[in-house]
């Protein structure tokens, strides 16, 4: 069995619902370094496109991602509320974002 295709991408880009089917686009910073100051600017590596639900599975699994990161200390939490607390729109952030 050949070994999985790997995609390096800094962030998402546009996520859309098209054709009953969701697209996500995976973009990384286009260029070199970005000057203080200045918007980053991303050009297109790969396009994701699921199933709502395999969407929602894949929403699910990044959430439990999140709050293992916040619980290793990887990442912050803003505010005070539980991590993945979607009620009070916080939620951890990477310090690179």
């Amino acid at each position: 069995m050949a070994a999985p295709q790997e995609i390096y991408a800094d962030t998402m880009g546009e996520i859309t619902l098209s054709g009953g089917m969701v697209r996500i686009d995976l973009v990384s910073l286009a260029g070199g370094q970005v000057k203080e100051g200045e918007t980053p600017k991303f050009e297109p590596r790969a396009r994701v496109v699921m199933s709502p639900d395999g969407f929602l599975r894949s929403f699910s699994a990044m959430e439990n991602l999140v709050k293992q990161l916040v619980d290793a200390g990887l990442v912050k939490q803003k505010g005070n509320a539980p991590a993945g607390d979607q009620a009070s729109g916080d939620s951890a952030k990477s310090p690179n974002f």
